[in-house]
């Protein structure tokens, strides 16, 4: 980053935190680079859940693996913030738009708001985000 220059602003959804959760060379490699870069990561608060949801119901990991992993992501950097109302309808719009869910269309929704990145793996959210214009990691 150069001096004067704002920081690197990037929502993180819950896919490619679970694959840099999971070891996946290519997002452990990547959230590096964006810690060492002082990139902001972001994520809707009901990141956590999504991501405690998938390591249990996707990845199968027993319950205290799980917990271990979650700690481990909240320490990487990444601050889950709460969304206003506000952003809440605005997130529905989104969803409707771009037929996405209501928990993608928050990823969404918070990207466009603070002009960041986004950070994901799911190809309808990439696309959606293609479509308003934003930059897809």
């Amino acid at each position: 980053m150069n001096p004067g220059q704002a920081p690197r602003a990037i929502v993180v959804d819950a896919s490619v935190a679970v694959e840099f959760l999971v070891g996946n060379e290519t997002w452990v490699d990547q959230w590096t680079s964006w810690v060492g870069t002082g990139a902001i990561l972001l994520a809707p608060e009901m990141f956590v859940l999504e991501v405690a949801n998938a390591l249990l119901r996707s990845r199968k990991l027993p319950a205290a693996d799980a917990a271990n992993r979650i700690v481990r992501l909240l320490d990487s950097g990444i601050e889950p913030s709460n969304r206003s109302f506000q952003a809440v309808l605005e997130g529905i719009h989104l969803a409707e738009q771009h037929r996405l869910s209501a928990y993608d269309a928050a990823y969404l929704q918070m990207a466009l708001e603070v002009e960041a990145e986004i950070a994901t793996v799911d190809r309808d959210l990439a696309a959606a985000a293609d479509r308003e214009g934003l930059a897809v990691v």
